[in-house]
């Protein structure tokens, strides 16, 4: 048993907690103080939030991620340096693509089609970035009206092409960054909602018909103002009519984004993942153009980490350029070593730990758990009011898996991880009732969470707080108590 000193996130907490998550057990020297718990139970607490990012690496167009010789290998998702432009996907992307595969990784791309399109069919290789005088700014809305069917082609066989090499794994695509440009001020003959939606869509609905198991990556650009577009009153009234059943996160690129819980040019990262209720992609890696930014070192801090979690950051990727070593590192600190193959951040019991089933069924579904000496999980599923005796986990909001697994375990508290899946139609509100068995809440992230009766009752919040058909809901929370 290691005991661990310090501040929050000091050496020794590094040293245990974020070495080994769900396996190191806190706990105090004999005589130890009640304030020694509190920091032990702190860290747990923040480490096991920090534990809930999932990490990334972007290389460049030049470079090809192929641990141990170039690019991180603990991380989660790794970007395809190439773009997807108006060439669709080509055998370059299919190797980058396999190699990634391969590896057990989540593969991301970058969807460049419909504006690379239009750009090349104005004649002009520029970018808006600021300059409204350029023909992308101005004529580009009456271009995609034009030609919107062979760009929904271009995506549907680019989807194709990166659905072949899968095998049925999943794989993000962050869509047309600065989409909104279509209908800002400066274009002479602007997209109307009707019509900035209806052609999203089709670019959305090529996707999935072309590569099922693939999810879309809306991007959002900090620098947008609805008041710089013709009709949009709010960010949310800009992106609401996109339909959201291939759509899996909100996403930043094409500048610096350091850790911050300020706001980055209009808006901060809460305030994104709220008005687009989706959590966050952070892509710190690529300047105006498609330069290189190094390893960004503010988000090389547990801590920061753990407050990025809490504001809907899912997902960090950044360089390969820079302390490439030292970020690699670092997610294997946090991560315990080992890094999430998934295509989702999945909580598992530990090994010894015996599986758990789940039973079905749309009004009330029953919940079985089992355990060991070292961790316990439990999954189960139920319609509205479903619950089940021997374990008291009830879920409202339909057809809901539920699985609760440990994260970690210090003297006197401890820490679960929470995901919920929907297997049913139609969007709903989830609510979660988990016996608390004595206990007291003492953190929580991803979530909102009260202790009622006997119960902890945990809702969604703003981005998380309705679940699709065939999607899950990941959150997590700390008590002092027993499990």
């Amino acid at each position: 048993m290691t005991k661990i000193k310090g501040s929050l996130f000091g050496a020794g907490a590094a040293a245990c907690l974020l070495a080994a998550l769900g396996g190191c057990i806190v706990a105090a020297d004999d005589g130890s103080s009640s304030e020694e718990d509190e920091i032990f139970a702190d860290e747990a607490a923040a480490a096991a939030a920090a534990s809930q990012m999932r990490f990334g690496v972007a290389p460049q167009w030049s470079q090809t991620w192929s641990p141990p010789q170039s690019g991180p290998a603990n991380v989660d998702v790794v970007a395809v340096g190439d773009w997807l432009q108006s060439g669709g996907f080509t055998s370059t992307h299919k190797t980058k693509l396999t190699q990634i595969v391969n590896a057990g990784k989540t593969p991301y791309f970058f969807g460049y089609i419909a504006t690379d399109m239009t750009k090349k069919g104005l004649g002009s290789e520029n970018d808006c970035d600021g300059n409204s005088g350029a023909p992308l700014c101005q004529r580009g809305a009456a271009y995609v009206r034009a030609n919107i069917a062979s760009m929904a082609s271009a995506y549907q066989k680019a989807a194709a092409g990166i659905n072949g090499a899968l095998g049925g794994r999943e794989a993000l695509i962050h869509i047309e960054p600065d989409w909104y440009q279509f209908s800002q001020t400066a274009q002479q003959n602007a997209l109307t909602e009707n019509e900035s939606d209806s052609y999203i869509n089709q670019i959305l609905g090529a996707i999935k018909s072309g590569c099922p198991s693939c999810k879309v990556v809306i991007d959002f650009s900090p620098w947008f103002s609805p008041s710089a577009t013709k009709w949009a009153s709010s960010v949310g009234d800009f992106y609401d009519g996109w339909d959201r059943s291939v759509v899996k996160y909100v996403g930043l690129t094409g500048k610096q984004f350091p850790f911050t819980t300020g706001k980055i040019d209009n808006f901060t990262y809460k305030e994104i993942t709220t008005a687009l209720s989706l959590p966050l992609v952070i892509v710190d890696a690529y300047t105006f153009g498609g330069g290189p930014i190094n390893v960004d070192s503010t988000w090389l801090n547990e801590s920061n980490v753990a407050k990025a979690v809490d504001m809907g950051v899912a997902i960090v990727m950044l360089s390969q350029t820079g302390d490439v070593a030292g970020y690699d590192s670092f997610i294997a600190r946090v991560k315990g070593s080992s890094s999430s193959s998934s295509s989702s951040t999945t909580s598992s019991s530990s090994s010894s730990s015996s599986s758990s089933t789940s039973g079905s069924g749309g009004g009330g579904g029953g919940t079985t758990t089992s355990s060991s000496s070292s961790s316990s999980s439990s999954t189960g599923s139920g319609g509205s009011g479903g619950s089940n005796p021997g374990t008291g986990v009830r879920v409202e909001g339909g057809n809901i898996t539920v699985s609760i697994t440990p994260n970690s375990t210090w003297t006197g508290g401890y820490c679960n991880n929470v995901k919920l899946t929907k297997a049913d139609s139609g969007e709903t509100t989830w609510k979660l009732y988990v016996p608390s068995n004595g206990a007291t809440l003492r953190d929580f992230w991803n979530t909102s969470a009260v202790k009622q009766g006997t119960d902890f009752v945990f809702t969604g919040v703003s981005w998380n707080a309705k679940i699709r058909p065939g999607t899950s809901v990941e959150f997590g929370y700390c008590a002092n108590g027993t499990r």
